[in-house]
Formats: C-alpha cells, sequence, structure tokens
C-alpha cells in the first residue's frame, strides 16, 4: 500500500494505491474486516505505471478526488502526466483527467485542495505549485515557501493556512486567500 485517503464527510469511504499505481476504492469502510468490498478502479490503462504519492478525496463527492503520481514521463510515455483528477461512477474504471498541464516532467510529491477556492496544490522537490479554479495553468504557490522537496501538503480551511513538510527545511506555513 502507497498510500490511503478517507473521504471527510463519509467515513465508509477510503481510497488506496498500491506502489505501482493500482487504485481502489471501498464504500464500505467502516464495516466488518469480512465484509470491506474494494473496487479496484485502475483496470485498464488509465494512468501512469508508478508510485503514487499522495490522494485528496474531494469532501463533498467521496468518488471524487485527486492524486499524484512519482517518476518521470518518460518512464511511462504512452501514459504520461503527474497530477490526475479521478471520478468513479460507482462500478467499472474510473474516469482519471490529466491536469498536469505545464508542470515539468518532475515527481510530484503530494496533492491537496483549498476546498473553499478550489484550487489544486502540488508539492515536488522543488516546492509547491497550485493550479487556481477554472484555469490550465500551474504557477507558483505564493511567496516565501521554500525551494527544497516539499514530501507533504496540509490544508486547514477554518485557519486559511496551509502546511508544507519538508526534507530538511522544516515545516512551513503559508496564509491562503
Amino acid at each position: 500500500m502507497a498510500w490511503i485517503s478517507r473521504a471527510s464527510q463519509n467515513t465508509g469511504s477510503l481510497w488506496a494505491a498500491t506502489s505501482t499505481g493500482r487504485l481502489f476504492i471501498t464504500e464500505n469502510a467502516s464495516g466488518p474486516a469480512g465484509a470491506v468490498v474494494w473496487n479496484r478502479v485502475d483496470v485498464g490503462s488509465i494512468g501512469p505505471n508508478r508510485f503514487v504519492t499522495a490522494m485528496y478525496v474531494d469532501p463533498t463527492n467521496p468518488r471524487h478526488g485527486w492524486i499524484s503520481y512519482s517518476g518521470y514521463n518518460s518512464n511511462t510515455p504512452a501514459q504520461p502526466g503527474h497530477v490526475f483528477e479521478a471520478t468513479w461512477s460507482g462500478a467499472g474504471a474510473a474516469t482519471l483527467v490529466d491536469r498536469s498541464y505545464n508542470l515539468p516532467d518532475f515527481p510530484v510529491t503530494a496533492v491537496v485542495r483549498d476546498d473553499v477556492t478550489g484550487d489544486l496544490y502540488a508539492s515536488s522537490d522543488f516546492g509547491v505549485m497550485k493550479l487556481p479554479n477554472g484555469t490550465s495553468a500551474w504557477v507558483a504557490a505564493g511567496t516565501g515557501m521554500p525551494m527544497v522537496e516539499v514530501s507533504g501538503l496540509t490544508i486547514i480551511p477554518s485557519a486559511r493556512i496551509m502546511y508544507a513538510a519538508t526534507h530538511g527545511r522544516s515545516a512551513w506555513s503559508m496564509q491562503l486567500p
């Protein structure tokens, strides 16, 4: 298991991913162990066959979320991309839409969404980028963030703060609009 993410307002839903990019969703995670049903939703070639670094489940729709992948497009040229929006109908494969747009071809280490504004944030070995809601161009997340490996992102919506965990440079915070 490479990543697990639970829907914040639907504790029965749980997303999981393996180190080879396989994606699973259950809608009865709170049930007894023998009764939990996992649905493999990466059937077919829907995403890069690479390590999943983070998943963020939409708090208003437990079948919708965002996934980030490590690695380089040159290793999976038939399936490029680093940040994907995922939607699952409840049966079969999920639909993945590449939202990498103008991101350079480097591993993305985390992804998180600001549910107040709809902005998407992704981190890498070179800092934090932001995809403003309704746009198709990633920009620098803001001033004052370190230009180092950021391995984790957390947003506290009520405080309007995003925390960035770095490798070797401690944790940073950024006030969100």
